[in-house]
Formats: structure tokens, C-alpha cells, sequence
């Protein structure tokens, strides 16, 4: 009955996130544009022109799987490859959390199904998602030099994450921690799980590891782009440099969104990439439909993905994953 329960709640609020959405998109159609011209535009979409842009979207899931795989064996866990399949897209469940934080649900997945210790592979979830931020911001560099936008912001990110990458991966910024741990008695029995975190991270942050993550997720994520780019030419859009503007858009509100750190980015990246697509010359009722249908695609399509790959291969023990903290309590003691 638990697991019913739980499972109603999931689709409850997956419905939920999905009219919030709905809502905030018609009601930004009926303030800003003609709310005829972009139902025109969507609907004139063929469904041959939607399978090449779910392709893309595709392609990138299937880099970030690679990844994925890749830096778990980094850190010596292999996992069978259904299950990994399983447990890495359950995980899109989580995509409307504060930059993909929720995205660890994949390391209780595996202490759930392998009993690999969660410290252990906590700091794959860290480094996918500097990764990530460093190939988006690669692509933003080089549309930058074509259309001068928002250099604020992708100032920001490339001190962020350079900042983040070099604590991580110094020996004084662990040895601090771990200080601040034993001054607490209660939190003393984090010191193994830090140590346990402190060696994952050499591993994942390594120069060579670096050299074959980042590429992969330029790669991954100018699929993406290439997704928004399709979506234009299915609306009849043509200007020179259309592929670039498309790259750009998707990365730059990619990150602007995560620097948000709100649910999946929403409004933030929304808002940026339709602005950016006015700055460039694009007509309004075409720039807020090609918004809408990437974000249908790409984040909407990934949750609903998610939680219906979750719903039906999980086991009664998973569902202890999505707890409160204080239900959970007794299933975390040993991370």
C-alpha cells in the first residue's frame, strides 16, 4: 500500500510542476505576444521535424550516460548495465530541483539496489555537474564571440566553478574540513564519509579524467543546442549563424538557470534565453514558442522520462530513497 502511495504521489506531483509550467507559459503568451501566432507556429511543427529534435535531446542523455558510467569507474564501482540504466534516468525525477542537487537520489538508488556506500559516489553527482557547467560554458565562449551577450554572467560562472574546482581538488581545503568535523563530537562520524568523499574527488577532478569529461559534455549539451536549432527550422526560421545563436541561446539560459539555483531554472532560464533571442533579432511569437518547445523538450521530457522509468522498475526499498530526512534517518546512518 506504501509503495502505491508513493507512487500516486510522484505522478501528484510531476501534474502538478506540469500545470504550474502551463500556466506560467500562457499566461507570458497573453501578456507579451499573439497568442494565436505561436499556437500557428507550434502546430505547423511535422512530426518528422519533432523526431530529429527528440533525437538530439536523446543524444545528449546518452553522452551524459557515458559519463556517468565512466566516472563511476573512476572510483572503482561498476554497476551491471541495466541497473545503471535504471538507476541513472530514475534519477530525472529530480531535474526540478535547486541545480539538479536532487540528482544524488542516484547515489541512494545504488546503496538501495548495491549497497555501494553513498559517500562513495555522492561526488560522481558533484562532478557531472561542474562538468556540465564547464562544457556549457565552453559553448558560451565561443557564441560570446559572435553575439556579445551576457558576459556578466558567464563571468561569474567561469569564477565560480574555476573556484570550485580548485578547492576540491586541494589537499589544505580537505584537511580544514576535517579539522571543522572533529571540533563536534556529533559530527565526528562524518570523518570517514569525507575521507571516503576526499578520495572520490582526486579521482573524478584528475587532470586526465578532465581531458575526457569535459569534451564529452561540450558534445552532449551542443546537442541540445542543435535541438533549439531544429526547432527554428521547423518553424521556417532561416538568418546566418543560426546554428551558433542556437548553441549560445540553450547554454547561456542553461546556466543562468543553475546560477538561479531555482527548481530546474524555471522563469531564469526561460526568461534569459527569450530575451537573448529578441536581442538577436528573432520575432517574439517565434522566439517564446522555439523557449516553450525546448523546455517541453529537454526538461519536461527528461521528468516525465524519469519518473516513468522509476515507477516501473523500482522495488519497495527505493521508495525509502525519496523520504523525508527524518523518515530516512535509520537508512542514512551508514553513507
Amino acid at each position: 500500500m506504501k509503495e502505491q502511495l508513493s507512487s500516486g504521489s510522484l505522478i501528484c506531483r510531476l501534474l502538478l510542476w506540469l500545470s504550474v509550467m502551463i500556466v506560467v507559459f500562457i499566461t507570458v503568451f497573453v501578456l507579451v505576444s499573439d497568442f494565436a501566432s505561436i499556437v500557428r507556429l507550434l502546430a505547423a511543427i511535422s512530426p518528422g521535424w519533432i523526431a530529429v529534435i527528440s533525437g538530439c535531446v536523446v543524444f545528449n542523455y546518452i553522452l551524459r550516460f557515458i559519463k556517468w558510467r565512466y566516472f563511476l569507474r573512476q572510483i572503482n564501482v561498476f554497476v551491471p548495465l541495466k541497473t545503471d540504466l535504471w538507476v541513472f534516468f530514475s534519477a530525472f525525477t529530480m531535474v526540478l530541483s535547486p541545480a539538479k542537487l536532487g540528482e544524488l537520489i542516484k547515489s541512494f538508488l545504488l546503496k538501495s539496489r548495491m549497497g555501494i556506500g553513498v559517500a562513495k559516489t555522492a561526488p560522481v553527482i558533484m562532478a557531472e555537474r561542474l562538468t556540465d557547467l564547464v562544457g556549457l560554458i565552453i559553448l558560451c565562449i565561443i557564441g560570446f564571440a559572435r553575439f556579445s551577450f551576457g558576459g556578466r554572467t558567464i563571468v561569474a560562472a567561469v569564477v565560480l566553478i574555476a573556484a570550485g574546482i580548485l578547492l576540491l581538488t586541494r589537499q589544505w581545503f580537505w584537511e580544514g574540513i576535517e579539522k571543522a568535523v572533529s571540533r563536534f563530537s556529533k559530527l565526528s562520524r562524518l570523518k570517514g564519509p569525507l575521507s571516503v568523499i576526499r578520495n572520490s574527488v582526486g579521482s573524478l577532478l584528475s587532470f586526465r579524467s578532465l581531458m575526457i569529461t569535459v569534451p564529452l559534455s561540450v558534445v552532449s549539451w551542443a546537442g541540445e543546442g542543435f535541438a533549439l536549432y531544429f526547432i527554428f527550422r521547423s518553424m521556417g526560421q532561416e538568418m546566418p549563424d543560426l546554428v551558433f545563436l542556437s548553441i549560445f541561446a540553450h547554454s547561456f539560459s542553461s546556466i543562468a538557470g543553475a546560477l538561479s539555483f531555482l527548481p530546474g531554472g524555471l522563469v531564469v532560464a526561460e526568461g534569459s534565453m527569450t530575451m537573448f533571442l529578441l536581442s538577436a533579432s528573432i520575432e517574439k511569437s517565434m522566439a517564446i514558442s522555439a523557449t516553450f518547445l525546448i523546455r517541453a523538450v529537454t526538461l519536461w521530457f527528461a521528468v516525465i522520462l524519469g519518473t516513468v522509468i522509476f515507477i516501473s522498475g523500482n522495488k519497495k526499498s527505493d521508495w525509502q530513497c525519496f523520504n523525508s530526512p527524518v523518515d530516512s534517518e535509520p537508512y542514512l546512518q551508514n553513507i
